[in-house]
Formats: structure tokens, C-alpha cells, sequence
């Protein structure tokens, strides 16, 4: 009976340890069109385009004024993207 205790306080303190699952962030998703990514930027609002290629292709082409931070790092680099501006990926 002790065993039996011991083993169930030992799954609940592990169950309650672990970390929650992730879920995707209360963030609005919208897909527009390249004309509407140009006249947001020749609207001149703030709006800050984030290049999620690699960085050879970044460096061979991009947006003006693009920040480049890869798909893959983007998760770590989160800190880096305004809270406040419409932000565009490409």
C-alpha cells in the first residue's frame, strides 16, 4: 500500500511538473497579396517586413529595409519583432 502512495504522489508531482503544451498565440493571420504589401509600404505606416529566408538569398534580394531572420531561428528571435507595427512576413 505504501508503494501504491508513493508511486501515485510520484506521478503527480511529475504530471504537475511538466510543462504545458504549446498552442498557437492569439495573433490575427492574414495572407495578402504582393499589391497590398506594396501600398502598405508605400503608405508609409509603420509596418516592419521580415525577410525568413536564408541569408544568401536575403542578400541577393530582398525588401528595403527587411529584416532577415530565418524561418528556422525565428522562434528564438521573437524579441526582435516590434509589438506595436504590422509586421509582414515573406
Amino acid at each position: 500500500m505504501r508503494r501504491l502512495v508513493t508511486t501515485l504522489l510520484l506521478a503527480s508531482a511529475l504530471a504537475w511538473a511538466a510543462p504545458a503544451p504549446a498552442g498557437n498565440p492569439d495573433v490575427p493571420e492574414k495572407f495578402i497579396s504582393v499589391d497590398e504589401a506594396k501600398a502598405l509600404l508605400d503608405g508609409r505606416q509603420p509596418i516592419t517586413f521580415i525577410d525568413v529566408r536564408d541569408r544568401a538569398q536575403y542578400d541577393e534580394r530582398h525588401i528595403k529595409g527587411a529584416i532577415n531572420i530565418p524561418l528556422g531561428s525565428l522562434p528564438a528571435r521573437l524579441g526582435e519583432i516590434s509589438r506595436t507595427e504590422r509586421v509582414v512576413l515573406y
